[in-house]
């Protein structure tokens, strides 16, 4: 008479269980990321052309104003600048107690970090006092899309995590405004009522030396030297270090 198959132990049927449960949670975890991610790349698309068409838009705008005000004799004011771009030109040696701290607020901590701030007095006025330390300017649309597409990296949980992909982005502002790279850009370059929030969820950014070299950085920019406020001048200069 052929012996009686002894029964699994309950355990080892529950382990078994538990690990095909576990595969197919892993198998639909796959699945729903990989939709969530084409759903993501499709929304990121579109907001793109979005922007595109305001970029356009705007410029055809100052554009006409521009040409209006020509054809009656006079002359088109443009708006201040909302944004400046930051760099810190010169190390830590020798930096006056009040200049440091500003450079920490600025989070200029280190050689050839950059960072966007928001224009305005109390702003201007940390700039002026830190001048010698720093370059900046007003940055073009091309400069920030740059920074953000080549250097720019999160900040998350006190790591500092390079952007290779939207769903970081969404996931660390949690926000609908800010789901992709296009996003973090027309919030930086429109100073958008999110800016502060991406600015500082950003990690400052690690810029190259300036191909070429720098002149006199101990020098300000309009006597022929580094430092100071560049206006617009500050994209070419910018370009060297991205």
């Amino acid at each position: 008479m052929p012996a009686k198959a002894v029964p699994a132990p309950e355990s080892a049927i529950k382990r078994a269980s538990f690990k095909q449960q576990q595969t197919e949670n892993f198998k639909k975890a796959i699945v729903a990321n990989k939709a969530e991610k084409e759903a993501l790349k499709k929304k990121a698309y579109v907001r793109g052309l979005k922007y595109r068409r305001e970029y356009r838009a705007a410029e055809a705008k100052k554009t006409t104003q521009k040409r209006q005000a020509a054809s009656n004799g006079g002359f088109y004011c443009e708006a201040k600048p909302k944004v400046a771009l930051v760099i810190r030109i010169r190390g830590i040696s020798n930096v006056a107690p009040k200049q440091r701290k500003v450079l920490q607020l600025l989070r200029l901590r280190q050689l050839h970090n950059a960072v966007f701030v928001k224009l305005n007095k109390p702003m201007q006025n940390m700039l002026r006092l830190v001048e010698p330390y720093i370059a900046y300017g007003y940055p073009s649309l091309k400069t920030v899309r740059a920074m953000v597409y080549k250097r720019a990296h999160l900040k998350i949980n006190g790591q500092r995590i390079k952007i290779n992909d939207n769903k970081i982005i969404k996931d660390k502002f949690n926000n609908d405004d800010v789901v992709c790279a296009e996003d973090v850009v027309n919030q930086i370059y429109t100073a958008g009522k999110h800016f502060r929030t991406v600015t500082n969820g950003l990690w400052p950014f690690k810029l190259a030396p300036a191909k070429g070299g720098l002149r006199q950085k101990r020098r300000h920019f309009v006597e022929g030297g580094d430092f100071g406020n560049r206006d617009t001048l500050i994209n070419r200069f910018a370009a060297r270090m991205i």
